[in-house]
């Protein structure tokens, strides 16, 4: 612990500018976007599966936002809906606990697995890329499933 804090106390102070120098944070692209706080209901216009319905990870207020982020730490039925599809679709493995709506280590290896057979970017973080490449779970069925904006 006292070692990543002398790194971390290093890396600042070369971080630090020089005078008259502007300094200046890069941020990921998506760290703009709220975290999902629940789920909500997807129905898909594909002609292949009219009016079928998937509930998907949201930021739910008074609308809903299926533009959100999923991280290690979140707790909630999001985390669940994302469960039910990397275990019931892709057939990863939960752990002890299954399906708990905790994103913990289990989820998170289950997803980086999903997005590695999907050839998308592997970091175990849920967000837009994630949502649009995986196969959601119909509601109602095991193994079913449709797709978001029908990209697929």
């Amino acid at each position: 612990m006292l070692r990543r804090l002398l790194r971390l106390g290093l890396a600042v102070a070369l971080a630090v500018p020089t005078a008259g120098a502007a300094l200046t944070v890069g941020t990921p692209a998506h760290a703009a976007l709220p975290h999902c706080n629940g789920a909500g209901v997807y129905t898909s216009t594909w002609s292949g599966a009219p009016g079928a319905t998937a509930w998907i990870p949201a930021y739910v207020t008074g609308s809903i936002n299926f533009n959100c982020l999923l991280t290690r730490g979140d707790h909630n039925s999001g985390v669940g809906e994302l469960q039910r599809t990397l275990q019931g679709i892709y057939g990863q493995n939960l752990g002890p606990n299954g399906v708990d709506n905790d994103f913990g280590g289990y989820t998170r290896t289950a997803l980086r697995n999903v997005q590695a057979a999907l050839g998308i970017s592997v970091d175990g973080e849920y967000g837009p890329q994630s949502r649009d490449h995986i196969c959601w779970r119909w509601t109602g069925s095991d193994n079913s499933c449709i797709w978001l904006n029908n990209n697929h």
